[in-house]
């Protein structure tokens, strides 16, 4: 990059003919040639429109030559390493990158955020020098790294958006642990201050602020970590949490620092979406309007700051959505306004547009901002009146500032209220629900204002608080609405009352439908149709969460989206509990959300299986490693050691429901003649990895405070349960080379290796496919297929998947054939597997296709009737419940469903006993 004096462009209107003239003299008096006349002119025209960097200039000439040889990046660094005692040495240096500045925003077009990064960097060195020599004037010189005080930067110092003359806000807290008696750290903190903002010839380095430290009117200018912890999580006002979405360590004992931020987290960032928080926010925002007197947009003494349209509208703005979703996003947690903008575009929050336009008017007025202040150095935000303007007109390189102005802070005030009035977000897969509807009949009126009046009673504890009543009134319009239009309003009424009877939470489940209303027809059609998941959401209604986020619009998320997902909910935990909880409210999110989609006909049953079954891999793979490493924290590794997980059944062929459990084998290896584990409690491989097994068992399937995830079936493992949990890799290899029975190779058509040492688990699956693929006597293969189908029928149920003609039907067919003909296209979908023999001319094409189109009824109605949680009995079918059963079925009614399904079972049950053979 060139230095300054290759850029400079002499700002519009004469420049200042006597600072020329003397600064010349100026030059000749230090032996500098005078500076290019572009230079000088520039220099001129910036001593025009400011008194104070007229005079910064004319006292110290020799600094405006070195700023000149410079780059911005390089007078920051110099700034930094000026020479002499500390408190003239920075003095020294705020005045010289002062000009630096300057001239780089109004004659060298420097962007906002490198003016503000310049600023903000000296200014970190300018906190930890002053704290440093506070700490070694002490009597007893303290260490900074070891003191246990640290400094926390606030508002735009804790941004990295620090203004041209801004103050930087501190809060100083000194952790007791550490040995510093709090009124050393007190001392320390006032000398830190002194020596920042006392003033000498030379001027000063930054004013102190100390007023955003918790509790400031009863509290000193240092606060003990438990004062403060223990504040904000009971006292502190909505401000106050607010403000500390830009708190960040800048100076002092950074592991005590680091510890407080860590504990400090769950009294800023709710696990759920808070939009309580937007309430709270903006409420404050109109609260500061309302101090200020800025209500209206008038150019001439308008603060850009505080004042309609301004800067704090924009920050209000990103902080509140942050608020609403960084406890579930920590990518929403910056503290820079401009970053956080493409971040809440980024994860959908906001329009992409919309986010341009802050961005843009954002650093517009941060310019006007830098440009008010370099007038004459002082803290302001408010414009001059009418005979001002043109100067800082002058200074933006603007003809029109008043009517730029004017239309973008109109344009500010108008996009956030535009977001705030819609709830910030519209969701695409809820606006599928969203449509007006008919008037509640009058029988279901009168049942709905008994249920009402019940609400508003004191029967139910969810909603007895004054707040839940508020919230609930409001809601009542739409909640009629929404029943009217349901598939059945009586039911509906019913089912709500049932809901609101089990609901743990009223106040943060009825803000949610309150912020987003387009859940109340979800809500509607969850409680009359859906049972299963009106329980979970009644006592986890933070799981609607999920369904608000705007990342998770369109299909279901990519299996990276989930991995992510989970890493970064790990990541936020600590001990193996919260890690275990993590994994379920993930999955439980995750769940839902297919739920929701399978409920709404937004997803095929093939996106559905393909779904449900990358989420339980991802979470198999993460509770097999949160199960390894807690377990090796105890007991160590085996030498040569490794685990391998072979999925069977739905979850290896890719086709679970809402409600699968997870088939799977646990298989292990270790070196010959491998000792003990090499951890404090040493185990021999044998016990080590059935133990192990038994962990990562209860990582998917034991109950903890968020319920559980899956049921866990080991029954497939060789020997089944008589078998040990954790199979040795040759005891497995063995055991389908030489004892299984045929129906085992059957279920091995369907395995799939989804976790764990991946070298291992080829292994494995090449001890499979040679096991399916292996010759066979066709008369015994025929025979063992035919009892085991018989035995079922005797015990069958009439649902789709075990009744005559039914899912079971469909797969023993595609079984039997690949090892009749011993082919194995092993954890493929049922569907694949019939075209693949169809192509290869082991299944007729007609029997494929009615096959397929069975298979594809046959999977509908079961996700239908899984997801909502009742039994398949298509004349005893929920009446808000038919709608969904008659798109999974793509029927007009349910009598024509009832025969369709009745002939494809008969179709079935005929294609099996032509294939495979008659049953008894």
């Amino acid at each position: 990059m060139s230095p300054l004096r290759d850029g400079l462009t002499p700002l519009p209107g004469p420049p200042d003919a006597d600072f020329i003239a003397d600064f010349t003299l100026a030059a000749k008096r230090l032996g500098e040639p005078a500076p290019a006349p572009q230079t000088l002119d520039a220099l001129g025209t910036v001593a025009a429109v400011s008194p104070f960097l007229k005079g910064v200039m004319l006292a110290a000439p020799e600094d405006v030559f070195a700023v000149l040889s410079e780059t911005l990046e390089g007078n920051v660094r110099a700034a930094i390493a000026t020479p002499g005692p500390p408190p003239a040495a920075l003095r020294k240096g705020r005045r010289r990158l002062a000009l630096a500045v300057a001239l780089a925003d109004l004659c060298a077009g420097a962007t906002v955020e490198a003016v503000t990064e310049a600023l903000s960097t000296f200014a970190d060195h300018a906190v930890q020098t002053a704290l440093a020599l506070a700490l070694h004037e002490m009597g007893q010189p303290l260490d900074p790294a070891r003191s246990g005080l640290f400094i926390l930067a606030m508002g735009k110092l804790g941004g990295r958006e620090l203004n041209f003359s801004s103050d930087v806000d501190l809060i100083a807290l000194y952790d007791p642990a550490a040995g510093l008696p709090g009124e050393t750290a007190v001392r320390v903190v006032r000398r830190m201050t002194s020596v920042l903002q006392d003033r000498d010839g030379i001027g000063y380095v930054f004013r102190v602020d100390l007023r955003l430290r918790p509790d400031p009117g009863s509290t000193q200018a240092a606060v003990s970590t438990r004062a403060a912890l223990a504040y904000y999580r009971g006292r502190a006002r909505a401000w106050e949490r607010q403000a500390m979405i830009k708190a960040r360590l800048v100076a002092g004992d950074q592991a005590a620092g680091a510890r407080y931020l860590s504990a400090l987290n769950p009294s800023l960032w709710h696990a759920g979406y808070d939009f309580n928080a937007i309430d709270e926010v903006m409420a404050l925002r109109e609260h500061t309007v309302a101090i200020r007197g800025a209500g209206t947009v008038t150019v001439p003494r308008h603060d850009v700051k505080v004042g309609r349209g301004g800067i704090r509208e924009i920050e209000f703005f990103v902080q509140g959505l942050q608020r609403v979703a960084g406890g579930r996003d920590p990518q929403l947690r910056g503290r820079a306004t401009v970053p956080m903008l493409a971040a809440l575009a980024a994860r959908r929050w906001i329009a992409p547009a919309d986010a341009d336009a802050l961005t843009a008017a954002y650093r517009l007025l941060r310019k006007v901002e830098h440009r008010l202040q370099m007038v004459d150095d002082a803290h302001t935000h408010t414009l001059p009146d009418a005979d001002g303007l043109p100067r800082i007109a002058r200074m933006m390189r603007l003809d029109d500032l008043e009517g730029a102005l004017t239309t973008t802070l109109n344009d500010v005030a108008r996009r956030v209220r535009d977001h705030r009035e819609a709830g910030f977000s519209q969701n695409p897969l809820l606006a599928l629900l969203v449509e007006s509807g008919p008037a509640l009949p009058a029988d279901i009126m009168e049942a709905f204002a008994t249920k009402v009046a019940i609400w508003q009673s004191d029967r139910y504890q969810c909603l007895r608080s004054e707040a839940a009543q508020a919230i609930l009134l409001r809601l009542l319009p739409r909640l009629e609405a929404a029943i009217a239009a349901s598939a059945d309003p009586a039911a509906a009424v019913a089912g709500l009352d049932a809901f609101f009877a089990r609901l743990t939470r009223g106040v943060d489940f009825l803000s949610r439908l309150d912020r987003q209303a387009a859940l109340i027809p979800v809500i509607v059609l969850i409680v009359t149709a859906a049972p299963r998941l009106a329980e979970q959401i009644a006592t986890r209604g933070a799981l609607l969460d999920v369904l608000v986020d705007p990342a998770f619009y369109g299909k279901p998320q990519e299996i990276e989206g989930i991995r992510r997902r989970i890493a970064e909910a790990l990541a936020a935990a600590d001990t193996l509990e919260e890690k275990l909880d993590a994994l379920r409210v993930v999955g439980q999110e995750q769940k839902l959300l297919v739920d929701v989609r399978i409920l709404t006909g937004s997803v095929s049953t093939v996106e559905a299986g393909a779904a449900l079954t990358d989420l339980a891999g991802c979470l198999v793979a993460a509770a097999l490693d949160v199960a390894q490493t807690a377990f090796a924290a105890r007991h160590g590794t085996v030498a040569g050691g490794g685990v391998a997980l072979i999925a069977l059944g739905s979850f290896g062929s890719g086709e679970m429901t809402p409600t699968s459990d997870l088939d799977l084998v646990f298989i292990y290896n270790a070196a010959e003649n491998a000792g003990v584990s090499d951890g404090e409690k040493g185990l021999a491989p044998g016990p080590y990895f059935a133990r192990l097994a038994q962990r990562f068992i209860a990582a998917l399937s034991a109950p903890t405070t968020r319920g559980r995830l899956y049921e866990v079936d080991l029954r497939l493992r060789p020997s089944g349960r008589s078998g040990p949990l954790a199979t040795h890799i040759r005891a497995f290899e063995h055991y389908h080379a030489e004892s299984a029975w045929v129906w085992e190779h059957m279920a091995l058509t369907r395995a799939r290796f989804v976790a764990g040492d991946a070298a291992l688990g080829e292994r494995a699956m090449a001890a499979i496919r040679a096991a399916v693929t292996r010759p066979r006597d066709p008369d015994e293969l025929t025979a063992a297929v035919l009892d085991m189908r018989s035995k079922l029928d005797a015990v069958t149920r009439d649902d789709a998947r075990t009744a005559p003609g039914g899912l079971t039907d469909i797969e023993f067919i595609a079984q039997y054939l690949q090892l009749r003909h011993g082919t194995a296209w092993c954890g493929q979908r049922v569907r694949r597997v019939l075209r693949q023999l169809s192509a290869d001319g082991a299944l007729g094409a007609g029997d494929a296709e009615r096959l397929i189109d069975a298979h594809r009824l046959l999977r509908g109605l079961m996700l239908a009737f899984a997801t909502a949680g009742v039994p398949m009995d298509l004349e005893r079918v929920p009446a808000a419940l038919c709608p969904i059963v008659l798109r999974a079925g793509d029927a007009p009614d349910m009598a024509f469903l009832a025969a369709d399904l009745a002939e494809r079972r008969q179709t079935v049950r005929a294609i099996f006993e032509r294939v495979v053979g008659p049953l008894r």
